[in-house]
């Protein structure tokens, strides 16, 4: 049994002076943020590091500096307080405006998916304010206080109450002024196309697609690279190259036209994408209303079954 952040971690208050030593790269700067002197910030420092077995910091004269390990923990400890504060700030923002639904879901499904469709959601449920926590990777992660998210079905079995939505399908997709200019993907090779990719690898990358879906490898393309999903649908969509569609996220793009496919048929990867709720709390009627109408939405706007490989 894998040992608990307790037993590995005495005194979690080490955290905070560590997170304020890492960010300030300097023992004398913790102190003053802290009021303590700063033998004490490096007597708890170095209790730390015995803690964990492994250097946090390089000594120098000069001062600070994080060692591997250090940086590996100080990226994990910004972000655990980044969303302890984005969960107390939800809190004090349910006290003060209970009847708020708040979503958590990709910046990509708020920004092509609900974005287009807010004036429906305003007109169907006027006295509803709607807020969104905004996930930059894969819908995947704890809800962080959020009253209702998207996730994938990894995802929905571990304590949420899950409603189905629809399978995962993924198309490549370009605008029509991109096809005009160079064609849909049909060919011996990929040259002259341009493919989106992000900086962190797709979890169903370009290789892997056009492999399993018997298209030409990706090495005579050129490529450009986005930090988020959503620039590099927006990219798609503005014609500077084409990219691999998600459906859920993409319909609404292919039904107004601003998008099409470059393939007849979807990559099914036997993943499905749930709407999600904490299992331990009741729901509160808004919630429910606006649970119901993202499930009837997201069905509605789902794609024929089309054929598929892999």
């Amino acid at each position: 049994m894998p040992m608990t952040l307790r037993s590995r971690l005495p005194s979690t208050g080490a955290l905070f002076v560590f997170e304020s030593a890492a960010r300030k790269l300097s023992f004398s700067e913790a102190s003053r943020e802290f009021n303590v002197t700063q033998p004490a910030v490096s007597k708890t420092i170095r209790q730390l590091e015995d803690d964990l077995g492994v250097r946090l910091f390089e000594r120098r004269s000069g001062g600070v500096t994080l060692t591997r390990a250090g940086q590996i923990l100080a990226d994990a400890v910004e972000g655990g307080f980044r969303r302890i504060e984005d969960a107390f700030l939800e809190i004090e923002r349910l006290k003060s405006d209970p009847d708020t639904v708040t979503l958590s879901v990709t910046s990509a499904f708020a920004m092509h998916w609900f974005m287009p469709r807010m004036d429906l959601f305003r007109s169907t449920f006027a006295d509803i304010p709607i807020r969104f926590q905004i996930l930059h990777d894969e819908a995947v992660g704890p809800l962080d206080g959020a009253n209702l998210g998207v996730r994938r079905t990894e995802e929905a079995d571990h304590g949420f109450e899950a409603w189905f939505l629809q399978q995962e399908r993924i198309v490549p997709v370009a605008s029509p002024a991109y096809v005009a200019a160079h064609g849909t993907l049909d060919g011996e090779t990929l040259a002259g196309h341009t493919l989106g990719h992000l900086n962190q690898q797709l979890r169903v990358p370009w290789a892997k697609y056009l492999s399993e879906m018997g298209f030409p490898p990706p090495g005579g393309a050129a490529e450009i690279r986005f930090s988020d999903y959503a620039l590099l649908m927006q990219a798609v969509i503005k014609g500077q190259c084409i990219g691999l569609g998600w459906r859920y996220i993409v319909e609404h793009e292919l039904e107004q036209g601003g998008l099409v496919t470059l393939c007849d048929r979807d990559y099914l990867t036997g993943l499905d994408y749930h709407v999600v709720a904490a299992a331990d709390s009741p729901m509160r009627e808004t919630t429910a209303q606006v649970r119901d109408w993202l499930i009837a939405e997201l069905r509605s706007g789902e794609a024929p079954a089309r054929e598929q490989a892999g």
